[in-house]
């Protein structure tokens, strides 16, 4: 890997790290990297930094939040990729009118060097609200939640709105990426056995959702949703998604784009599409291995 550092002095090769970890999530807009190199000499301040890998990949851009600058000789630096720009600056309280995703990208992303956007440009007939204290990537996120129904994620130097998930399937176990152990986690109160939701016509709270299943196990978990049916759908959908993961522990790099479509067969997961929520790529004295996290679709 090639980890490229650079300052008001310009750009610097640092040399090879005693360990490193980056970590993508499908909740994190930003990914994160920290490494700990021998310390240069001459060392300066360092803002930026890129990881290629030996073929020239691109595997990380991003802004250096912290170095520290060890007694022993090494360097720590803890840095986020770009989309920590628009998460950490704050956006011009304004309303827009009829707004299109050409027109947020041009005032709340372009300007933090971004090249371009993915996604449905027209513009919209509605009112978007940027309010005091919003950052923009909350802005950004709020027009593409209203309007395009997605949720942004930052690839590369695009900000992606499109909702268009990759393509390639990843097959983990027997025929397909070899792991060394699998961990199964069960998160229960995540779930919910029952969702109210009012009526469109007004009244009182109705049961939308309920599952029988949950109450079996002994599973109590109501709550009184302000939106209707669909919402109640959707949050029982996310609800299940949630409440299970099965981390694989994989010998070398693997660079599995998030929401990934996945399988393990062998492994007893639940009945459905499994997707790619996370990765953390590891590369310390031991060796170098990768955690895929895995979720229901």
């Amino acid at each position: 890997m090639i980890y490229l550092a650079t300052g008001p002095d310009g750009e610097r090769v640092l040399p090879a790290p005693v360990r490193i970890r980056l970590d993508r999530d499908e909740d994190a807009p930003a990914d994160g990297f920290f490494g700990v190199f021998p310390l240069p000499s001459g060392c300066g301040e360092l803002t930026g930094l890129t990881v290629r890998d030996p073929r020239g990949e691109l595997r990380f851009d991003g802004v250096i939040d912290e170095l520290e600058r060890g007694g022993s000789g090494t360097l720590a630096v803890s840095a986020r990729s770009r989309a920590a720009l628009l998460l950490d600056n704050e956006a011009r309280p304004q309303n827009y009118e009829n707004p299109s995703l050409g027109t947020i990208f041009e005032r709340h992303v372009r300007p933090y060097g971004f090249s371009g956007f993915a996604g449905d440009g027209r513009a919209f007939s509605g009112t978007l609200a940027v309010t005091k204290g919003m950052s923009e990537w909350s802005a950004a996120a709020a027009f593409c939640a209203a309007f395009l129904n997605t949720s942004p994620r930052v690839l590369g130097g695009v900000f992606d709105a499109s909702g268009i998930i990759p393509a390639r399937e990843f097959r983990f176990g027997p025929g397909g990426i070899p792991f060394c152990s699998a961990s199964l986690r069960s998160r229960y109160c995540e779930l919910f056995s029952e969702l109210y939701t009012l009526p469109s016509e007004g009244g009182a709270y109705v049961s939308a959702v309920s599952d029988p299943e949950l109450r079996a196990l002994g599973i109590r978990r109501r709550r009184f949703l302000a939106g209707g049916a669909a919402d109640a759908g959707k949050t029982m959908r996310l609800a299940r998604r949630n409440s299970f993961a099965a981390v694989l522990d994989c010998p070398g790099a693997v660079w599995a784009p998030l929401l990934s479509p996945a399988a393990a067969p062998g492994l007893p997961v639940p009945a459905g599409q499994l997707t790619v929520s996370a990765v953390r790529y590891v590369l310390d004295a031991g060796g170098e291995h990768t955690e895929i996290t895995l979720r229901r679709q």
